[in-house]
Order: structure tokens, then C-alpha cells, then sequence
């Protein structure tokens, strides 16, 4: 669940800094930042189903910026920072999805990758398959099957998978989502600014021209009082509300998504304004 949620942040900060709302690489990143959040989903999903519950509120579970690793232990050459949609922000974004696999793949002597983090679970949970509680409290998450078996969480695990990075052979994510290609194609895309199509059976970077977006450059704030106070209070918020949906079975619609809205419209307010948004906790008050 960490490991998901870390990669949120620079994604949503990424996709407010587009000022055209109605660009491309703005839609993309948006169905790129639901996708994640569908995987935070069903990484909670998994670890309620065995018995686990989900510890999000408190200022642990928050990551910190920049980051040289990632939660599972997944080194980063190119620290994974808060940043506007540039180019050299795409290219980190790459990093996090990059394939373990062709058509892209990765030589066997480089540093593991999500994928691979992802692929020493589901060998757990096949090597030594856990006690499923097919009760235990989960978030509804569109086209996922509910974790009932060690088959169902296997299931899981590969969907998280092919949509950040592909198949074997292809850069598709055949989930049933709007999404056309995995997400690692979806950023290369933006970086080469060509679409993906095939040409003669075989994938190519040649397909329709794509413009890079203008965008708001923000930086960390020093001012005082916070600027970023209202935004971490949200985010505080959203992450209690979260964590109740595991705990005590309360619906995601219910609670956190209005606390979605709120933490992306206080979020965009400081991007439009130069100012960064703290993905920080703040104690609430009692």
C-alpha cells in the first residue's frame, strides 16, 4: 500500500500543474493517478483478505521527497521528487513504471523494479497460500474480482501489474479499462511526444504528434504560517477516512471521495499560486 501511494504524489502534483484541463497529457496522468489509486485499493484489499488491517493514519505511512528508493526496497537512479510535468519528470516516471519484460525489458544484473517486487508476492502467496477470509472488510474497486481464494489474489497482484507495466511481448494492459496501453507506454509517449500505434505488426513511436502542455512551476514553501496547512489537514482527513474503509467497512463513496475533491481543488489553488503541496501529516485535533 505504500509502495502504491508513493507514487501518487508526484503524479497528482504532475497532473495539476497542466493548465489546460483539457490536454492530453493531463487526461493521461489523470487516468494514470485512478489506476493508482484502484492498486492502493486492492493492495488493501489483499492485506485485509489475510488477516491484515491496514494502518494508513498516522505520519509513518506518509513518504517523504525526494525519494532514492521506493517502499519495497526498489532503488531509483533518478529521485522521485514533486514536480511539474516536464520533461525530465516524465523520464522519472518511466523509471517507476519501467517493464521487467520485452518489448522494453531490463538486463538481469539492474535493480529489481515494481514489477519484480510485485512478482515475489504473488510466489508467497503461491508457495506458501495464506488463509483467505473472504468477510474481511474491502473497497469496490470497478472490473476487480473479490478476494475469496489465493487464485482471486493472484489475480490481483497480475492486474496491478499489467497496467503500470504491460505484458510480455506488448505494451497493452488488457483489463477492461479505458486505458489503451500500460502506463510505462502511456509516459513514454509523452516524453517521445508520438503516439504508440503499430506499423507492420510491430510497435512503434510513430503515430500522431504529441505537444508538450504548459505548466505551473511550483516550489517548497518556507513562508510562514504554512501555506500548505489547509492541504495537509485534507490530506490528514483523506487518510483517517481511508483507513475506516478497512477497519470498520465504511463505503469509499461515504466517506473519502468528496475528500478526494477537496484535497485536489486545495492542492491545484497552491500549484496556480508557485507553491508546492506538503504530503505531510498534521496532527488532528482531539
Amino acid at each position: 500500500m505504500q509502495l502504491e501511494f508513493t507514487t501518487i504524489p508526484p503524479y497528482l502534483c504532475a497532473e495539476w500543474s497542466v493548465k489546460n484541463i483539457s490536454h492530453h497529457a493531463r487526461r493521461t496522468l489523470h487516468r494514470v493517478v485512478i489506476q493508482e489509486m484502484r492498486h492502493f485499493a486492492l493492495a488493501g484489499n489483499l492485506l485485509t483478505a489475510v488477516g491484515g488491517t491496514p494502518s494508513l493514519a498516522h505520519p509513518g505511512f506518509l513518504p517523504v521527497y525526494p525519494a532514492d528508493e521506493l517502499p519495497g526496497g526498489i532503488p531509483q537512479q533518478l529521485p522521485v521528487e514533486l514536480k511539474p510535468l516536464v520533461k525530465e519528470q516524465i523520464a522519472v516516471f518511466m523509471q517507476i513504471e519501467h517493464p521487467d519484460f520485452p518489448p522494453v525489458g531490463r538486463l538481469l544484473a539492474q535493480p529489481p523494479t515494481i514489477g519484480a517486487f510485485y512478482d515475489s508476492i504473488k510466489e508467497t502467496f503461491r508457495m506458501n497460500p495464506p488463509k483467505i477470509d473472504p468477510n474481511a472488510h474491502a473497497v469496490k474497486v470497478p472490473s476487480a474480482r473479490p478476494t475469496r481464494t489465493v487464485a482471486d489474489a493472484v489475480e490481483t497482484i497480475d492486474r496491478i501489474k499489467i497496467e503500470g507495466e504491460g505484458v510480455s511481448g506488448s505494451p497493452s494492459a488488457p483489463t477492461g479499462e479505458s486505458t489503451s496501453h500500460a502506463h510505462y507506454y502511456l509516459f513514454k509517449e509523452l516524453y517521445v511526444q508520438r503516439r504508440l500505434i503499430k506499423v507492420d505488426g510491430e510497435w512503434s513511436y510513430s503515430g500522431e504528434s504529441i505537444t508538450l502542455p504548459e505548466v505551473h512551476h511550483f516550489e517548497p514553501s518556507t513562508a510562514e504560517p504554512d501555506l500548505s496547512l489547509e492541504f495537509r489537514r485534507v490530506l490528514t482527513r483523506l487518510l483517517i477516512d481511508l483507513e475506516s474503509c478497512w477497519t470498520s467497512g465504511t463505503d469509499v463513496n461515504d466517506t473519502a471521495m468528496s475528500t478526494m475533491f477537496e484535497l485536489q481543488g486545495a492542492g491545484e489553488v497552491l500549484i496556480e499560486r508557485g507553491i508546492r503541496p506538503e504530503f505531510t501529516w498534521i496532527q488532528p485535533p482531539d
